[in-house]
């Protein structure tokens, strides 16, 4: 297998023809065909489905297809060490962050970047956790930043902080509980707009795992949301509560259109810290940047920017 024949193949599907794709490769169409089939004889599969309309990739094919973009990916940033001053840090990074993280971390991370390693690339995405595993493992992420839910062996999670959970409902709702904090069990009386199991939503995952080991009945759902800022929408709108980390209703609740309790005591709370796939090689661009984004979050804790929040001990 050589490296040119995974830059064609990315390059194949990324393209949906084989036309096309010799056209931004610049290589004749029938060299390009000659290739693919040489790698696919290399590996011992097909990759592709082949008919008269032209090909397109099969199953074994868009598996490879995440493999061979994580093996580029790491190839580009190895080069970039190598070629680098001494002592500066250079080269392309992806950090994935879940909706429920990156409405608070985001900009300061993208901030810290720039003014301390102006000559990084980062790349921010913000992602479904259930997504952030699947592309941990395969090389396509970095860096990423959630709790420790149904990680796979090869996945290194690092503990950073506790993240206590709120009952959040909007400001007029007539059953309302009185202001104050709330037990899980009056929290979860009403039907709950929440996200859905289906998609490995690490918020949901907590609230499940509180009511488990307390031995409380499952919540009972209103309507299953997997956008935030439409979830938020929802509960403003008056389709029902919520429980969610205080993080993602400051703005709301600061406007007073919803109204948050503290759940009293800490029955509902998420672990969070870094996440890096063991199994891929370890790097100073990837050290660097994981340790600044668990000195960033200290730091958000320590200050109360990042509230109803608990520092766990450095390893």
């Amino acid at each position: 297998m050589e490296i040119r024949q995974l830059k064609y193949f990315v390059a194949v599907v990324d393209a949906g023809s084989l036309s096309r794709a010799a056209r931004e490769v610049h290589v004749a169409q029938s060299a390009l065909s000659k290739q693919m089939a040489a790698l696919e004889a290399d590996l011992g599969v097909q990759l592709f489905q082949r008919s008269n309309s032209g090909i397109s990739v099969n199953e074994s094919g868009r598996l490879f297809y995440e493999h061979a973009q994580g093996l580029l990916k790491h190839l580009r940033a190895a080069r970039a060490a190598i070629s680098s001053e001494p002592g500066a840090l250079t080269g392309s990074i992806v950090v994935a962050l879940p909706q429920s993280v990156a409405s608070i971390v985001a900009l300061p991370l993208i901030q810290a970047v720039a003014r301390r390693h102006p000559k990084v690339e980062l790349q921010l995405n913000e992602e479904l956790t259930g997504n952030l595993v699947e592309q941990l493992v395969r090389g396509r992420i970095d860096i990423a930043l959630f709790s420790p839910f149904g990680l796979p062996p090869q996945v290194r999670f690092s503990p950073l902080l506790e993240e206590d959970f709120y009952l959040i409902h909007r400001a007029d709702d007539p059953q309302a509980p009185p202001p104050g904090a709330v037990t899980l069990a009056q929290a979860v009386a009403r039907p709950l707009v929440f996200p859905s199991r289906a998609h490995s939503h690490s918020t949901r995952a907590c609230v499940d795992q509180a009511l488990e080991r307390l031995q409380l009945p499952p919540a009972t759902v209103a309507m299953e949301v997997n956008s935030v800022h439409i979830l938020k929408s929802a509960v403003e709108a008056g389709v029902g509560p919520s429980i969610m980390p205080l993080n993602l209703a400051l703005r709301e609740v600061a406007e007073g259109r919803l109204v948050a309790h503290a759940i009293s005591p800490r029955e509902v709370f998420r672990t969070l810290g870094i996440c890096v796939c063991a199994a891929l090689p370890e790097s100073n661009l990837r050290s660097t940047i994981a340790d600044l984004i668990a000195q960033l979050v200290r730091d958000m804790c320590r200050s109360g920017e990042w509230p109803a929040t608990r520092l766990l001990p450095e390893p």
